[in-house]
């Protein structure tokens, strides 16, 4: 079977860093269809074919994302929206019986993903460094629970109470951040666990990354990933203080940097269509050290060719 046989669904396509993943996706597919609850999002009109969708919010939103993969014969989906993964994951075994492979993590990890304060625990279960963390006001940082990105977390003033009601605190850490990219196979072992510097970060998005070689956070990766099952990418969150190295979360989907560490091994797309093709894929040597400077490109439509 060639792996370009498939028809990929990606989504969140007006993220910056979506435009660096279309040519990935395309190495793997026949076609890419992209998704966006925003006629505004650039990669509605660079990709093959381009919809908008509700939001995940509405009832409606799954039943139209399964006539969209009927319609345009799709055979493989990306998840990369924070407030779908669960959807996804619930329906994983639905849409694969309709001959579309969604590469998401199964319900249970995706639960303790999307909840900092099980993150924390599911960390200290299996012996992975995490700081401190508390359902009350007791240490410095502020964190929903549940959430994306750096939206809503912050340093709380001194002597300040704030409202935890759906929240945690945080130890707050100095350190290098580093993003931890890897990817497993179907039955979850990870073939990639690439370690990447966060040089410069623009709106929680990495824009400078170095790819680097670091044992002890590779170590702690792989106790993590071994510790509940996941599938296709992932990305983890760390840094490296005077006192150790210390994981703060963990998103079981494609991360914006994740392109960097492809470039330091192989196209993961490709990697995963063989994988469902029954190949063998081997991990090749990682690149240590190479550097990601990411640049921006614009996409021009009239308003009277935007989806609508």
């Amino acid at each position: 079977m060639s792996t370009r046989r498939h028809i990929i669904l990606t989504e969140g396509v007006g993220s910056p860093a979506w435009a660096t993943f279309l040519p990935l996706f395309r190495e793997a597919a026949a076609a890419v269809v992209a998704l966006d609850i925003d006629p505004q999002a650039s990669g509605l009109y660079l990709a093959d074919t381009g919809l908008l969708v509700p939001k995940y919010a509405d009832p409606a939103c799954f039943e139209a994302l399964g006539r969209i993969c009927r319609e345009q014969a799709v055979t493989l989906v990306f998840p990369s929206i924070h407030e779908g993964l669960a959807g996804w994951s619930e329906r994983r075994e639905s849409f694969a019986r309709d001959g579309v492979f969604v590469a998401i993590s199964p319900p249970d990890t995706i639960a303790v993903c999307e909840d900092k304060w099980r993150t924390y625990e599911f960390f200290l279960s299996c012996g992975v460094p995490t700081p401190r963390t508390s359902l009350a006001a007791e240490f410095g940082l502020l964190k929903p629970r549940v959430g994306r990105g750096g939206a809503g977390i912050r340093r709380l003033a001194p002597g300040e109470s704030p409202d935890m009601t759906g929240c945690v605190t945080q130890q707050f850490l100095e350190g290098q951040e580093y993003s931890v990219d890897a990817f497993c196979d179907l039955a979850g072992t990870p073939l990639y666990i690439v370690p990447r510097q966060r040089l410069t970060v623009e709106s929680g998005l990495s824009v400078r990354g170095r790819v680097v070689h670091h044992p002890v956070i590779e170590a702690h990766a792989r106790t993590a990933l071994a510790a509940t099952p996941f599938v296709g990418p992932v990305n983890l969150q760390c840094f490296d203080t005077p006192d150790g190295v210390f994981f703060t979360e963990i998103n079981p989907r494609i991360a914006g940097g994740m392109s960097l560490s492809m470039a330091a091994t192989e196209n993961w797309f490709v990697a995963l269509a063989r994988l469902l093709a029954g190949e063998t894929v081997r991990p090749v040597p990682i690149a240590y050290g190479l550097t990601m400077m990411r640049h921006y490109t614009d996409c021009f439509r009239h308003e009277d060719k935007l989806l609508r």
